[in-house]
């Protein structure tokens, strides 16, 4: 129990510094020791009533695993969009993308794990600045997207 704790504590910390950093968008020394203080008490606060409403905090294991080409691929899809406004400045004529259904594994409807899916792929595939998730259908099993440039790898891990 002790242990599982500390690593929910640590799990905590991890996320809240790195959303220290990322909000702040200065790395120096003292905003690391700032982030680190927050992160701390925030951690603190969030692990005790994590605890106490009986929620265990999964990342599904295929979403994370995807999750390791989003970077990427964020670079990849600003170069299409460059392109395409160039392109769009160059003859005069607007790219107005499009939607676009695919099929999509929601998991279990109600339960934890399928809502924790659907929230982690909903966060990772709104990276991309090429495509977006618009909706899930969880009881069709799809997924509606817009691309503005249809490029399927841009659409991962939806």
């Amino acid at each position: 129990m002790a242990v599982r704790s500390l690593l929910g504590w640590f799990g905590w910390f991890l996320a809240f510094f790195w959303l220290w950093m990322l909000l702040v968008g200065d790395w120096n020394r003292i905003e690391w020791i700032a982030g680190a203080c927050v992160a701390a008490v925030a951690a603190t606060i969030a692990e005790p009533i994590r605890r106490s409403a009986r929620v265990r905090l999964r990342v599904p294991v295929d979403v994370l695993r995807a999750s390791a080409l989003v970077l990427p691929m964020v670079f990849v899809d600003f170069g299409i969009l460059v392109v395409v406004l160039a392109r769009s400045l160059l003859t005069g004529r607007v790219a107005r993308g499009r939607y676009l259904t695919r099929p999509f594994d929601p998991g279990p409807k109600t339960a934890p794990a399928g809502v924790a899916r659907r929230a982690w792929t909903v966060l990772l595939a709104g990276y991309s600045p090429n495509a977006y998730v618009v909706d899930i259908d969880v009881e069709e099993g799809t997924v509606l997207l817009h691309d503005l440039v249809p490029y399927r790898r841009s659409e991962e891990p939806a």
